[in-house]
């Protein structure tokens, strides 16, 4: 496959991905329901930036990037790249929810994955996304699939393992993703993932609520998930699912009091 391949559709029921929201009509869920650590917050704080425009601006391929960069104080995609394995050039990439893809950014031709495969259901995240990976040099395919209906849709559920086996991926990025989805969602998506037996690793990255930390908290209060979790309700996720093993990873933004936890899921052969 050539570097920087058009972007390809999947049959797929419409619906948000950028946001991992519920499908449109289902019930928002209440501010106590977000996870381990209890009440989110005033859902006002959410609706407030939704007035100003912000979550509208952080749809825009175009502002994403530099306005995430600015709130956040610089995210730290160097780091990221070797954590998630991006800079390896024997592991085939899938990104799944895969946004503009800005992280492609810090590869090129020295630093690239073998293989990169981006999922989203936003087709203007998808042609950011394109041209991100065709000047990096990367072997990239681009693909529109409403990931929303994976607890629920047997069709979506066989089309990624296929998908994930066809294009012999062996590591899954999944970032930002698991604080949008309800537990038992967050579950369904790490074990269908695990029934791929060709991926080896599987790499998650949350905000989290942490006790005595009020200026995180307030930062995951904004943010347009419902369902953000304290490091037990990751640990609870992690402890359920069918991966054999992981290890947990921290970082943080140029604004250190923005924290971010990673878990690091491993297949285990038996010998």
């Amino acid at each position: 496959m050539s570097a920087g391949r058009s972007v390809e559709r999947a049959p797929s029921p419409s619906g948000p991905l950028g946001d991992w929201q519920a499908p449109p009509g289902s019930p928002a869920p209440p501010d106590e329901a977000r996870g381990g650590a209890g009440p989110a917050g005033p859902s006002w704080i959410r609706a407030g930036l939704g007035a100003l425009g912000l979550h509208g601006l952080l749809a825009q391929p175009a502002l994403y990037h530099y306005l995430r960069q600015g709130i956040t104080g610089g995210m730290p995609f160097r780091r990221f790249v070797t954590l998630y394995g991006l800079g390896d050039p024997g592991e085939r990439v899938a990104d799944l929810g895969c946004g503009p893809a800005d992280i492609l950014r810090y590869l090129n031709r020295d630093r690239r994955p073998q293989y990169y495969l981006g999922i989203d259901l936003s087709e203007s995240y998808l042609a950011a996304a394109r041209r991100r990976a065709a000047a990096a040099g990367v072997d990239a395919r681009l693909l529109a699939m409403d990931l929303t209906r994976i607890p629920s849709d047997p069709m979506i559920q066989r089309r990624l393992i296929d998908l994930l086996e066809e294009e012999r991926i062996s590591r899954v990025l999944l970032l930002g993703v698991l604080h949008h989805i309800p537990d038992e969602a967050a579950a369904a998506t790490l074990d269908l993932i695990h029934r791929a037996s060709g991926v080896q690793t599987l790499v998650t990255q949350d905000i989290v609520l942490i006790a005595g930390h009020p200026l995180n908290n307030l930062w995951c209060r904004m943010d347009r998930g419902v369902h953000v979790r304290d490091e037990a309700g990751y640990d609870e996720l992690a402890r359920r699912s069918a991966w054999e093993g992981h290890r947990k990873e921290w970082t943080h933004p140029g604004f250190q009091f923005i924290k971010y936890i990673h878990y690091i899921f491993q297949r285990v052969h038996s010998r």
